[in-house]
């Protein structure tokens, strides 16, 4: 895909929807100009293409230009998690880019026993990782993002979630549960902000048998105006290096990930559209 060239039409049409956007009380051409530094006559042609799509409208009052009331139904009409997972794409790829190891976005959904991968750089990965892609249930109680999203929870609300894994089908769930260590596991992440594998989960799909992957993978929750959106994970094989190593390398450029997921996903104002958001603990 790297090969495909962009389309430089779009990409600019894209940045006049966006600079219109930055103006709430509409836009003026020369305001317009000077945000995306586009030529008069560049611009003009673009807004009147846009125009005539019903994406632009331009007030016979003022003679601003906005975004149409047509543009913003299309954009209502995507699901709240799917635009997470577009906040979150960018980020990812960025990251994959520094770091070359892949990283997933994983949300947990109501009274689910597994985290769902929402968004994956599993693609853009120069390295090989054994994982199916595409948007898979990975345990709750065993994986780094499992226990990451966990530990940022109230007491209540994670042992709510604890004994129900802890019933479910999931056998990784239950080998876990039944060691009777994953209090401490979730007291020593939330303390240094990030989650490893329980030792005992090598890998295996939610539900399906267990097996060694040769993965480790480290996760931190991902927290945005008190609430937990979910987990930011890397993944790699535990051969090329080990868990200390992956964290001095790679910490900062993860947390920062994190950090401006949570923070875009704030801006746009997508919080309060998400499902089963739960309050980070406190303390």
């Amino acid at each position: 895909m790297d090969s495909i060239k962009t389309i430089r039409a779009v990409e600019r049409a894209f940045e006049v929807l966006r600079a219109i956007q930055r103006f709430p009380e509409g836009a003026t051409l020369v305001e317009l100009q000077r945000a995306t530094g586009l030529s008069g006559p560049t611009l003009l042609r673009l807004l009147k293409t846009l125009m005539g799509l019903n994406a632009v409208s331009r007030s016979m009052a003022d003679q601003r230009y906005r975004n149409s009331v047509q543009l913003h139904a299309l954009g209502a009409s995507i699901q709240p998690l799917d635009r997470l997972a577009d906040v979150a794409a960018p980020w990812l790829d960025r990251l994959c880019q520094q770091i070359e190891w892949p990283s997933d976005l994983l949300v947990h959904r109501g009274e689910d026993d597994f985290m769902t991968v929402l968004e994956s750089s599993l693609r853009q990965s120069p390295f090989y990782v054994p994982r199916r892609r595409g948007r898979v249930r990975v345990n709750l109680l065993g994986s780094a993002s499992g226990i990451a999203f966990l530990c940022a929870l109230p007491s209540a609300q994670q042992q709510a979630l604890i004994r129900r894994a802890r019933g479910g089908a999931d056998l990784h769930n239950t080998m876990v549960a039944a060691l009777n260590d994953l209090a401490q596991h979730l007291r020593l992440s939330w303390q240094r902000g990030w989650a490893l594998r329980h030792p005992l989960y090598r890998g295996g799909g939610h539900a399906l048998p267990a097996r060694d992957d040769g993965l480790q993978a480290l996760a931190l929750p991902i927290v945005a105006q008190g609430c937990v959106l979910g987990a930011l994970n890397v993944n790699w094989n535990r051969k090329a290096a080990t868990a200390e190593q992956m964290v001095e390398r790679h910490m900062p450029a993860l947390q920062a990930a994190a950090s401006g997921i949570a923070a875009e996903a704030g801006q746009i104002g997508l919080l309060q559209d998400l499902p089963a958001l739960r309050a980070v603990r406190k303390d």
